[in-house]
């Protein structure tokens, strides 16, 4: 995509542009010309641009903060949490089949003799 196609934005009616700029100095708010929407771009050595479908509201900035590298500890600590909640269902399911067939073959077992 061509430069020249972004048009940043650098103030708007509810200050979005200088909100996104409070979670990361390096953020900056763009309208693509091309594809209307809106995009955050991190400016440096690796740009990385977030596109936003959205209307330009405070759910932007929201999104921003939650997924903003200084967020990275607590956010691998949500992960391994899940992680650690998504196995303790899965061995208290397998436990469950388990029990299960284990009293299906004992209840077998015993009304054969």
């Amino acid at each position: 995509m061509r430069k020249d196609r972004l048009r940043e934005v650098r103030s708007d009616v509810f200050d979005i542009a200088d909100r996104i700029r409070e979670v990361d100095e390096r953020y900056r708010l763009f309208y693509n010309v091309d594809k209307s929407r809106f995009e955050v771009r991190l400016i440096g050595d690796n740009e990385i641009a977030v596109t936003w479908a959205g209307p330009l509201d405070a759910r932007l900035v929201t999104k921003l903060r939650e997924t903003h590298v200084r967020r990275r500890n607590e956010l691998l600590k949500e992960i391994e949490k899940s992680e650690q909640l998504a196995e303790r269902r899965a061995e208290a399911s397998a436990r469950e089949r388990i029990g299960v067939c284990s009293e299906a073959f004992m209840s077998a077992h015993w009304k054969t003799r």
